[in-house]
């Protein structure tokens, strides 16, 4: 370890830290949900401006790169033209606000079913994407398709061609990270939440250094504390998309960047600052009433903790 990396790792896991000793909990915990469907045809970027457009008309309000519903459901898009649905945040007896934006997502691909003729279905995995055009065209999205052409061999299929389910649950106290981390890792490796074969074959040549479980997933770690260490210090090892090096030696070191860079690693269990939230990105997309069952089975487990 160099002396500069050994500074960032200890700068970094201080300011997460900091962040999150700021926590306060107040006794509900919230999760959500992000759900992807897949386009049955390849879509180009004219597609996805389309769709855009019959939402806006539709009364959804566009805040960046997010269209949102009045009922805080708010959809975005996946470099393959597959549409993401994300929640607001729900308690866990919000069960008839749960059911009714799955009422909402299934309106909204009826909607654009019934305007434009694009179908979006629940599947894992349409095969056949990989070359198809890039819809999202921001600077992270090019550079992330110009690495996924380069390394491995099937990062263009997870981008264009899968599609998942991510569940989140928000922290509110930095004591709850590490079992609240535990339990994600164990469902990522339980059925009904882990990666059909296909996506798993398809995640395991992505880009190693990005994807897969965390380093950290199997061990039995003393404390919350050592647990940020650890996810840092995977990071600071992780290519910076662009540049094709550690971030350590990339050319911007600062804090801020580090927080884009991480938005980059696609592992099986997530950290997300922003929320903060605890991110499980392993299940796979499936119809709606499957996802009933595995919304329930997930906000049981994580209550317990």
């Amino acid at each position: 370890m160099t002396p500069l990396f050994d500074h960032l790792l200890r700068l970094y896991t201080e300011k997460y830290l900091e962040v999150l000793s700021r926590l306060k909990n107040t006794g509900r915990r919230s999760y959500g949900f992000e759900y992807e469907f897949l386009p049955t045809r390849i879509l180009t970027p004219a597609d996805v401006s389309a769709v855009s457009r019959l939402l806006a008309s539709e009364g959804f309000l566009k805040d960046k790169d997010v269209l949102y519903a009045d009922n805080g459901l708010g959809v975005a898009f996946e470099p393959g033209g597959q549409i993401e649905y994300a929640s607001p945040p729900l308690f866990a007896d919000d069960m008839q606000r749960f059911d009714d934006l799955l009422v909402a997502v299934q309106t909204t691909n009826a909607l654009i079913r019934r305007h434009l003729g694009i179908d979006f279905i629940a599947v894992d995995f349409m095969p056949h994407r990989k070359d198809a055009p890039l819809c999202l065209t921001s600077e992270r999205y090019v550079k992330l398709h110009q690495r996924l052409s380069t390394v491995d061999r099937r990062g263009l299929e997870m981008m264009k061609g899968t599609a998942s389910i991510h569940l989140h649950v928000v922290i509110s106290g930095i004591d709850e990270i590490l079992p609240l981390f535990r339990v994600l890792c164990r469902l990522s490796r339980t059925d009904g939440f882990k990666m059909s074969p296909m996506r798993r074959d398809i995640w395991m040549q992505t880009d190693s250094c990005r994807c897969g479980l965390p380093p950290c997933c199997s061990e039995i770690l003393p404390s919350s504390e050592i647990l940020i260490r650890r996810l840092v210090n995977f990071a600071l090892h992780a290519d910076v998309l662009g540049e094709d090096v550690p971030f350590a030696v990339s050319s911007d070191v600062s804090f801020d960047a580090f927080l884009r860079h991480m938005t980059t690693l696609f592992t099986d269990v997530r950290f997300n600052l922003k929320g903060p939230t605890l991110e499980l990105r392993t299940m796979d997309s499936m119809p709606v009433e499957w996802f009933c069952h595995r919304w329930h089975d997930f906000v049981l487990r994580l209550e317990a903790v």
